[in-house]
């Protein structure tokens, strides 16, 4: 039987509860998609290949183009995509499909799921009760795609209108976010606990003797170090100042250390 290999990005844990679920029912391996850029391997041949992601203004993360640039799909049997979104907007699926045969696969299928919205610097993530329904929701669409993964079914879910728009804002975006994190500020409120540090995907912060946080200016834009701060020290202005951070209830700094592959 050929093994299904699911690599994963997230921020707030979001991404990861889908491709746990996906992987549970496939008997999938989970790599992290920062792990994998570290320590690249070759996909097995004749592999299932996932790749499960948090939408970016209609398109992928910065950090998940480039492992797909990284890596070769010519081996692999099969290759889908899942994005998890605070919105409806769709699945990428132009752009997944270009990057997937450039790697040397063609987009077998695409799919999205809707889970909590956490970009905090444009609006509070949904209540609880809201939370908890799309939690359900999205356990169960996981589980169809898992089952149509182990079927290799082809299946493409593209962009709705509002989707195609957002897009337009896509490139501008991506390009913005390296540097984004001289927006960051950080208040008397830090203990000096390091788990900001811990928690970034890219190795972007660097907390000095001194208790000063550096910047590194190769920010993802996940704002994992936002939300898992411990003391909501960690702001973007003055709106989030007033907002609750979000991380997915199953989700811990032990998981995102575990993505890095530390």
């Amino acid at each position: 039987m050929n093994p299904t290999i699911i690599y994963y990005f997230t921020g707030t844990g979001n991404s990861l509860a889908v491709a746990r679920k996906i992987a549970e029912d496939t008997n999938a391996e989970l790599i992290g998609i920062p792990a994998a850029l570290k320590n690249p391997r070759p996909i097995p041949k004749g592999a299932s290949v996932g790749i499960v992601y948090p939408l970016y203004a209609g398109g992928l993360p910065g950090i998940v183009v480039r492992f797909l640039k990284s890596i070769s799909l010519a081996d692999a049997g099969y290759v889908f995509f899942v994005a998890t979104e605070g919105g409806r907007m769709g699945a990428p699926t132009s752009q997944i499909s270009r990057l997937a045969k450039a790697a040397g696969h063609e987009l077998n299928a695409s799919w999205w799921i809707q889970m909590p919205d956490n970009y905090i610097p444009l609006s509070a993530p949904p209540a609880v009760p809201e939370q908890k329904k799309m939690f359900e929701d999205a356990k169960n669409k996981a589980a169809a795609i898992a089952q149509a993964v182990n079927n290799r079914q082809e299946h493409k879910e593209g962009m709705c209108f509002s989707g195609k728009l957002m897009g337009l804002a896509y490139g501008p975006f991506i390009k913005s976010l390296p540097a984004s994190d001289k927006k960051f500020t950080v208040s008397a409120n830090c203990t000096k606990c390091g788990i900001c540090v811990s928690v970034c995907p890219a190795d972007n912060i660097r907390l000095h003797e001194h208790g000063k946080h550096e910047w590194l200016h190769q920010c993802e834009g996940c704002l994992a170090c936002l939300h898992y701060c411990p003391e909501e020290a960690i702001n973007i202005g003055k709106k989030t100042e007033l907002r609750p951070r979000y991380r997915h209830p199953k989700s811990a700094v032990s998981d995102m250390k575990q993505q890095k592959g530390d």
